[in-house]
């Protein structure tokens, strides 16, 4: 069962720079979330907070109620680049987070096997990394963060380096796969066709000192096809975010070039 998540008042500066305005939101349990901005807007940084990863902030971060700063066991991070190691074999892969966890050998390899089968990738277990493509590769490292069965999944542009079509495959299959487990997940992308396919609901950011300036729900069936970014309440919902960013953009861009 995934957990509620909820943002009191973070903020983030590094010196002088605000990265992050004072931030209030709440990721309801099991639901799926997209966040898209402007490049530089502090989309990375929110997520490397919720991770653990980035504790020099101010405000509260609360997991059903609990404050949290610092890494949790239960929350599983999924980067854009495939983090892998290439001298393991894809099911010694899947097992990783669970070897490091001291998960007896015959436990976690059944546990492996088992995440293997969810993504498809059961026939490849006893291949390498260089042996795979590149989406086959990150989805292996989506099999190590399921392994651990976690309550919330961060995914920080998982899909962003593949090819059209690849991404909007490892898209669904991520998103059918956390509907099994109910977990509660925060996606962030810069696709803003990704973002309205996948999720319940896409927050908006804006251009640095990132704020939320649009929390809009995503009113689609469940069972998501590529077909549905045609709809017209997808489409809808595209053209709004697509005006907001726009906007949003074209600010940052006029700002960057007034310190230069």
């Amino acid at each position: 069962m995934g957990v509620a998540v909820k943002l009191d008042g973070v903020e983030r500066n590094y010196g002088q720079v605000k990265a992050l305005s004072p931030t209030f939101q709440t990721l309801e349990p099991g639901t799926f979330t997209a966040l898209v901005g402007p490049s530089g807007c502090g989309k990375s940084t929110l997520l490397d907070i919720l991770a653990g990863l980035n504790t020099g902030y101010q405000g509260r971060v609360l997991v059903d109620g609990k404050e949290h700063k610092g890494p949790r066991r239960e929350t599983g991070v999924i980067f854009q680049e495939a983090a892998v190691l290439p001298w393991r074999t894809v099911l010694d892969n899947a097992a990783f987070a669970l070897e490091t966890q001291k998960v007896p050998v015959g436990e976690r390899r059944e546990i492996a096997e088992n995440v293997l089968r969810r993504v498809g990738l059961s026939d490849f277990a006893g291949h390498y990394p260089h042996q795979l493509s590149g989406g086959m590769r990150q989805r292996v490292a989506i099999a190590r963060v399921l392994s651990t069965n976690p309550d919330l999944i961060l995914a920080d542009e998982p899909f962003g380096a593949l090819d059209e079509q690849t991404r909007v495959v490892l898209g669904l299959e991520l998103l059918r796969v956390v509907r099994q487990t109910n977990a509660t997940v925060l996606f962030v992308t810069h696709s803003i066709q990704e973002a309205v396919l996948l999720s319940d609901r896409v927050l908006v950011m804006s251009a640095r000192p990132g704020k939320i300036l649009l929390d809009l729900p995503v009113d689609l069936p469940a069972d998501r096809d590529p077909a549905m970014v045609g709809s017209p309440v997808a489409t809808g919902l595209i053209e709004k975010i697509w005006a907001q960013l726009r906007s949003e953009a074209e600010r940052a861009l006029v700002e960057q070039g007034a310190k230069r």
